[in-house]
């Protein structure tokens, strides 16, 4: 994870989020190696996972739907997704920015 800072542009150019082209399938393992809060404004508050696949690294932040898919899985705390294989399936979804249809991850299974 990038450190703000003012001597490179890894702090505002984004970082490496998890999207739908590095999920293979429903059966390509993530592992959880750290959680953190992120705020995205001044009223929202999410966890975002860090999560390894391989040599990679990616960023996610977990909405309300997938937050809720933890919850229901006994997942004790966000903390307690740390060390977890999270698997995903790729589904359509409508954004709530741009009010169109694009292809999010939705969490299918944690062991």
């Amino acid at each position: 994870m990038t450190n703000k800072t003012t001597d490179s542009w890894e702090s505002f150019t984004g970082a490496n989020f998890l999207k739908t082209t590095h999920v293979a399938g429903a059966n390509d393992p993530f592992i959880v190696i750290s959680v953190e809060i992120f705020e995205d404004d001044d009223i929202s508050a999410k966890p975002r996972l860090t999560v390894e696949k391989g040599e990679e690294q990616y960023l996610f932040d977990l909405n309300v739907t997938n937050s809720n898919f933890c919850k229901n899985a006994n997942v004790k705390s966000p903390k307690s997704l740390i060390g977890k294989k999270i698997y995903f399936n790729k589904v359509m979804v409508i954004s709530p920015k741009t009010k169109k249809e694009v292809e999010s991850l939705r969490i299918a299974r944690i062991e």
